[in-house]
């Protein structure tokens, strides 16, 4: 629990509601209103206040906040009104709001903003985050450069280390991905861009490099409760060190971890003449996914179409798990593919939670 926790926002935001309409035009207080009705969840009254915020005052404050917003949470549409301002009509009892993609109008007021060069990289790291999401790699690798140079954060240098890596430049991706773990604070934890290092390391054949960082992985899976080891044994599994895969894999609860890791496990198994525990672990998880199929098909409150779907996944799932068998029967190695993970943090300027400055509330 952390101090907002104690903090009784609904209060405040009913207080702040007041102000607002003391002072309408004051867009920091429109901001911070909307900062905290998103705490309480009132996303449809925070995108309301981003918006006429930006409409009264637009700056690189305002104008990024709306387009941040748009990105990452979308944009309310209401149904069922034949009249009245959005205003008024927000403040209906009974509304009723479908949310939809807003992508479009979130790359355009970011970019729109980059051509004025902001000198503070949140601008950046949200556009580089847009070109990664349409795939547009050297795209994304330009901008988050630009970023990178304003101040480096793990999100920014992680983000380029997924493109270098996607465009095959493992040696520049593992830089990047090393020095995003460097930069680990109260802000993001992550140790996605250590796990990406430790990955492309063992693809390079850096074997000692990459067994260590397999290592340290492991002890700030255990201690920070991340439960990684299934994909820190991935860069055993590259580097061909079956047994050491072996040993953390069969410390694992299969119950609860998905059979898109089973090929690097059993080929492993196999490789180590271990085909008692391949048999042993195929049986007893098919055997748990068609008694758990068998009780949601005659569940009578699940719907037929749930039903329906569970089953096709199911069966899916069996089959996937009977042909991995097969195959490493047959001495085919699986391939692990690898996908690092995107980074990304709170870019709302002036969220106190996340302690981000307000750079200007000034008119561009």
């Amino acid at each position: 629990m952390t101090k907002y926790d104690e903090i009784d926002f609904e209060k405040i935001a009913l207080q702040m509601q007041k102000q607002v309409k003391k002072d309408p035009n004051n867009v920091q207080l429109r901001n911070e209103l909307a900062i905290v009705f998103m705490e309480i969840n009132q996303y449809e009254d925070a995108f309301f206040q981003l918006q006429t915020a930006a409409e009264i005052k637009p700056s690189v404050q305002t104008l990024h906040n709306l387009g941040y917003f748009y990105f990452s949470e979308g944009k309310p549409i209401i149904e069922d009104i034949e009249s009245g301002s959005f205003e008024e009509d927000a403040e209906e009892e009974e509304m009723s709001y479908t949310w939809e993609i807003a992508d479009k109008e979130a790359f355009d007021i970011v970019e729109d903003l980059l051509k004025n060069k902001p000198r503070h990289y949140f601008l950046y790291n949200v556009m580089g985050e847009m070109y990664i999401k349409k795939e547009k790699y050297e795209e994304a690798i330009g901008i988050l450069e630009e970023a990178i140079t304003l101040t480096p954060s793990l999100e920014n240098l992680n983000n380029l280390g997924l493109c270098c890596y996607k465009k095959g430049k493992l040696p520049e991706a593992a830089e990047c991905f090393r020095k995003a773990h460097l930069l680990r604070s109260s802000n993001n934890y992550s140790l996605f861009p250590f796990l990406s290092y430790g990955i492309c390391l063992a693809h390079l054949g850096r074997e000692s490099k990459a067994k260590e960082a397999a290592k340290e992985l492991l002890l700030l899976s255990e201690k920070e409760g991340e439960a990684l080891e299934a994909d820190i044994a991935e860069i055993y599994y590259i580097l061909e060190d079956y047994e050491e895969v072996v040993k953390i894999y069969s410390k694992l609860d299969w119950e609860f971890y998905s059979e898109e890791f089973f090929p690097a496990y059993f080929y492993s198994l196999w490789k180590l003449s271990k085909t008692k525990e391949i048999e042993e672990l195929a049986s007893k998880t098919i055997q748990r996914k068609e008694k758990h199929m068998k009780e949601v098909l005659q569940d009578p409150d699940e719907e037929e179409e749930f039903k329906v779907e569970f089953e096709e996944v199911t069966k899916e799932e069996i089959a996937f798990i009977k042909n991995t068998v097969k195959e490493v029967y047959w001495g085919k190695a699986p391939i692990v593919k690898y996908e690092p993970t995107l980074e990304t943090r709170c870019y709302l300027y002036g969220c106190f939670r996340h302690t981000n400055a307000n750079p200007s509330y000034f008119s561009i």
